[in-house]
């Protein structure tokens, strides 16, 4: 659907668009995660593995690495959101993170955006759908912190008029 706003038009992002945005971030993530978590341990254990087993030392670190992963899966998206309205992943779908009211997403809109992710993940995911049955395609998420996500325009190759009529 699109919609018309001061002489530009808006067109919402729809579930499978914002699905492959996901995706694409999920990849990120675990890529990010594997390097936190397996190469630092892999290389912790080894040490320990020769030197004996210390199995309060082991078991300290790998919560305190298992803590950082999820304090970067938590900051990742949200961080994004504030900094430029797109995760990576909606960088490469074209669609952007924008406030119902245009202003720029606050820290508290993309805190309370979290949230609302929380919320469709302890429903195994089924809440997103709503994306798909929704107007202006605004998730339970995206309700909560008064956001919605737009396709962005593309942009159009300028070829030289010897290519326009081929």
């Amino acid at each position: 659907m699109a919609e018309s706003q001061e002489g530009v038009e808006i067109e919402y992002a729809g579930f499978w668009m914002r699905l492959g945005a996901y995706l694409i971030d999920g990849i990120i993530l675990t890529a990010i995660n594997f390097a936190i978590y397996f190469v630092p341990g892999l290389v912790y254990f080894t040490i320990t593995w020769e030197l004996g087993s210390l199995k309060l030392v082991s078991s300290a670190f790998a919560v305190v690495i298992l803590v950082l992963c999820i304090i970067i899966s938590i900051a990742y998206p949200i961080c994004f959101w504030r900094w430029r309205g797109q995760t990576p992943g909606k960088m490469a779908v074209g669609i952007k993170l924008i406030r119902s009211n245009n202003s720029p997403v606050s820290w508290r809109a993309a805190a309370m955006r979290f949230l609302g992710y929380i919320i469709c993940w302890v429903t195994f995911g089924l809440l997103f759908l709503w994306i798909a049955f929704d107007s202006r395609k605004r998730g339970i998420h995206d309700r909560i912190a008064g956001t919605c996500v737009i396709k962005l325009p593309r942009k159009k190759a300028l070829l030289p008029e010897a290519y326009e009529g081929s």
